[in-house]
């Protein structure tokens, strides 16, 4: 009952949607179909900052339209939910007060429940360790409050916070907390890169793990978010680089695959939706040994509009960045060049002040792409640390005579 109640509230009040914002999450709903209209909801709020009313109806059939939804779901929605939901909303005058303070009182025994279940399938699979760290790091959720004061601090202060220095991952320029930029054209070579970087800094031995004149130094599991391949094509790529040896467990590769997520749940999911961030920043608070994230592309998985607007970037993509940086998760952000090339990173200034790094992608004039999956010259337009030991390269991407292994030449 109260999750048909919030509900109704997402599509009724725009107050209401506004007074939860900040502690919304939609995985702490338990119905299928109550997610899926959800988060069809707050896509309407957060592009229009309101309430959809009765453009719900429009909504759906836009979905059903593009098949963004299962059939079994739509049907439940179409004939159980919709008829009902449509007419209790515009009978029913409820408190907005009190619908947010249930909504909280749901949302923390849900919170609750849900690390209970987490604790005990770990416990129940042995991995006591992992249980208790779990368990230690349980917050209660909370409202953003505002209070800014415990976090203006002296230069004393922030000694005393004792924050360790960013760990370098892989000399000489991938460190924790710090974001990457890497561009280029469309099929340049850019997913091949990044999936290349990911496998080696998972491997068992480190000193296999070299790309050039860059070296591990500190292995690290990779989240790869992927926006444009798909899981088959993912799985894929990835099992060609086996045959340089096999991934720790405990920082293997693991791949949210967005075109499989949105098909399996009727969401339309973008990381330009807060809580959509919120969701990849608990992933990884649970995750400690996953410290470098993989966002491919920006196009894809930001829904950018207007790319050469600062706000889309500021108000899209930087919140997140921000995140990042202070939970010491290194960065690869994936993005398309300009129109020819030359005129460098596509889209507004502001990327690239949020970037440490940004290197360039280009495919040599003398070099025939089709011979192999890649080709290109790699080169920096920025760096902040490191800038002298950074050299240019090319870098050639083969598949063997079976086509099940990835091999590379650099010069």
């Amino acid at each position: 009952m109260i999750e048909r109640k919030i509900i109704i509230g997402l599509i009724t009040s725009t107050e209401y949607c506004r007074q939860i914002k900040d502690l919304w999450d939609v995985q702490l709903l338990e119905s299928a179909s109550a997610k899926i209209i959800a988060n069809w909801t707050w896509e309407y709020f957060t592009k229009y900052d309101k309430a959809p009313g009765k453009e719900i109806e429009t909504i759906y059939y836009s979905k059903v339209k593009a098949g963004k939804i299962q059939k079994n779901l739509a049907e439940e929605i179409e004939e159980d939910i919709l008829p009902g939901l449509s007419e209790e909303a515009t009978q029913e005058e409820f408190n907005v007060k009190y619908l947010v303070e249930e909504t909280e009182k749901y949302f923390q025994s849900q919170h609750l429940q849900q690390l209970a279940a987490n604790v005990q399938a770990l416990i129940a699979s042995g991995r006591i360790t992992e249980a208790n760290t779990l368990a230690e790091k349980y917050k209660p959720l909370s409202k953003v409050t505002g209070k800014i004061t415990p976090f203006i601090r002296t230069i004393q202060q922030i000694r005393e916070q004792g924050r360790p220095r960013p760990t370098l991952l892989m000399k000489p320029w991938l460190r924790e907390g710090q974001t990457t930029i890497i561009y280029g054209n469309y099929g340049s070579g850019k997913s091949l890169l990044t999936i290349a970087i990911a496998y080696v800094l998972g491997l068992n031995h480190i000193d296999d793990g070299d790309i050039g004149p860059w070296v591990v130094k500190n292995p690290t599991g990779t989240l790869y978010i992927d926006g444009e391949l798909g899981e088959q094509e993912m799985e894929e790529r990835i099992k060609c680089f086996e045959w340089i040896g096999t991934q720790r467990k405990d920082r293997t590769i693991q791949v949210l695959s967005i075109p499989e997520y949105q098909l399996d749940t009727g969401d339309t999911f973008y990381l330009s939706h807060r809580e959509n961030q919120i969701k990849i920043i608990r992933w990884l608070q649970e995750h400690p040994k996953y410290k470098l994230i993989v966002l491919d592309s920006a196009s894809t998985l930001f829904g950018l509009e207007q790319e050469n607007d600062n706000s889309e970037w500021n108000n899209k993509i930087n919140p997140f960045l921000r995140d990042l940086r202070a939970l010491g998760v290194a960065t690869i952000l994936l993005h398309h060049a300009g129109k020819d090339n030359k005129r460098g990173l596509r889209g507004a200034s502001s990327m690239g002040a949020m970037a440490h790094n940004i290197f360039r992608l280009t495919v040599p004039k003398d070099k025939d792409i089709s011979e192999g999956e890649a080709w290109f010259k790699l080169s920096k337009d920025k760096q902040r640390s490191a800038g002298f030991t950074f050299r240019d390269f090319t870098m050639h991407f083969t598949l063997d005579a079976e086509g099940t292994e990835t091999h590379w030449e650099i010069s």
